[in-house]
């Protein structure tokens, strides 16, 4: 599979002043600033960059910058992957990762292989890079990843060629509300249990029971998220009869109860 990022410059260098002071990156950009600070204008806003700060750059926004007190930093150009499966919405701006500790092993890892030419040590940088990328967008965009794996389903829907598993996803999604199980999909299909299991996971990466429990998931999170039904009718909404079932399955998938997801995503 394509990955998400295509990168193209990665540097460890040192400025008294940007050779660059304003205009727009030629790609995105992420900056990381080792020492010293710079001030920032970015799409209007103005910011102090300081030490151990992080900014993310699109190719389409205009920025004004000057060095305060001269600067050693991180630089990475990249662009998004257009033939990667799925689209990572990266964060622009100033980046304040939450889990702190992850970001700076990964950058300091990094800058400790910035010399090394060996396949193996580029391959483990890029992987680092990849991982802080992926990581801004877990903690900015939680939404959206919570999606990838259906919105990957939706993808491999359109391109699968086994009839069965393709006929057997598109019913669960059109009777999400109804209660679907193994056998009744497998009558639905004219297939038993282990094929359908067998070309689910070909096709989709996923058992069938999991399947059914990921797409009723997808349902939940859209419902929670753009309209004002109650709980207890989202759950049946997304083919469960009892609240606190759907509750435990939906913490299980997400790490949060559906109304802590609603109050954090609306």
């Amino acid at each position: 599979m394509e990955r998400p990022f295509v990168f193209i410059e990665c540097k460890t260098t040192w400025r008294k002043e940007f050779e660059v002071t304003s205009g727009r990156q030629p790609t995105y950009a992420l900056f990381f600033l080792k020492k010293g600070s710079f001030k920032l204008t970015l799409d209007g806003s103005e910011h102090i960059v300081r030490e151990r700060d992080c900014v993310i750059f699109s190719d389409d926004i205009d920025f004004f910058r000057t060095v305060i007190e001269p600067i050693s930093f991180v630089y990475l150009k990249f662009k998004i992957n257009p033939r990667c499966p799925f689209q990572v919405d990266i964060p622009l701006g100033m980046i304040h990762f939450k889990n702190c500790k992850r970001f700076i092993d990964s950058i300091e890892k990094y800058d400790a292989l910035t010399e090394a030419q060996t396949p193996a040590a580029i391959y483990y940088r890029e992987h680092l890079l990849e991982d802080i990328l992926l990581q801004a967008f877990a903690e900015y965009k939680w939404r959206s990843l919570m999606d990838m794996h259906t919105e990957n389903i939706e993808y491999k829907l359109e391109g699968c060629r086994d009839k069965i598993a393709k006929a057997a996803v598109q019913y669960i999604i059109s009777h999400i509300s109804e209660k679907l199980t193994v056998d009744s999909l497998c009558h639905v299909c004219g297939t038993n249990p282990s094929t359908l299991n067998f070309k689910l996971r070909k096709e989709f990466s996923a058992s069938t029971a999991a399947l059914i429990e990921k797409l009723r998931m997808s349902e939940a999170r859209k419902l929670l998220r753009n309209t004002t039904f109650k709980i207890n009718e989202i759950a049946s909404r997304c083919g469960f009869e009892n609240i606190y079932y759907f509750s435990s399955v939906f913490k299980k998938h997400h790490n949060t109860s559906p109304t802590e997801y609603r109050s954090r995503y609306r």
